[in-house]
C-alpha cells in the first residue's frame, strides 16, 4: 500500500514540475540539516526525543522532493536506529517566506522493515541562498517540531 501511495505522489510531483514555465522558474538543488524534537518530556528525555537529520533534494516553483537520512537519538548509543525518508513538500512562495505542507514515507535501517508516514506543515524563510525552516509533523505515530537550516544552490 505504501509503495502505491509513494508512486502516485511521485507522479503527481513530476507533473507539477513539468507544468511550470521554464523561463520563470528554475529547479534548484538544496541541502538542509534539521533537529526534530518529539512530544515526550524534553527535559528528562531530550536525547531520546531528538532526531537529527540531513536532507538533500531539488525544488521547483511550488514543489520540492528530497531524501532524508537521520538517527533516532541525539547522541548515538548502541540502541540508536538510523532512518531514511523520501519527502515532498508543496509550498506557496511569498517573497522570502514560504508556508508549506509536507508528506513523506520512510523506514528505519534494521533487520525487520519498520516503516512510517510523515505529514505536517511548516514555513521556511530564505532571503538569499541560506535560510531556515520550522515545521510541525507527525511521523511514526508521534508529533514533532523540527527546526533547521537550508542552503539552496
Amino acid at each position: 500500500m505504501y509503495k502505491i501511495l509513494l508512486f502516485f505522489i511521485t507522479i503527481f510531483s513530476f507533473q507539477i514540475f513539468a507544468q511550470t514555465d521554464s523561463t520563470s522558474s528554475k529547479i534548484k538543488k538544496y541541502f538542509a540539516a534539521g533537529l526534530s524534537i518529539g512530544n515526550t518530556d524534553p527535559i528528562n528525555n531530550f536525547n531520546y526525543a531528538s532526531f537529527p537529520s540531513i536532507e538533500g533534494g531539488i525544488m521547483g516553483k511550488y514543489v520540492s522532493l528530497g531524501a532524508i537520512f537521520g538517527k533516532e537519538n541525539m547522541f548515538a548509543n548502541k540502541d540508536s536506529r538510523f532512518f531514511y525518508e523520501l519527502k515532498s513538500t508543496f509550498f506557496i512562495p511569498f517573497h522570502s517566506f514560504s508556508p508549506y505542507i509536507v508528506f513523506g514515507t520512510g523506514a528505519y535501517f534494521e533487520n525487520k522493515f519498520n516503516n512510517f508516514i510523515e505529514f505536517g506543515a511548516g514555513f521556511s524563510y530564505m532571503p538569499n541562498k541560506l535560510g531556515y525552516f520550522v515545521q510541525y509533523s507527525n511521523w511514526a505515530k508521534s508529533n514533532y517540531i523540527t527546526v533547521g537550516g537550508i542552503l539552496a544552490f
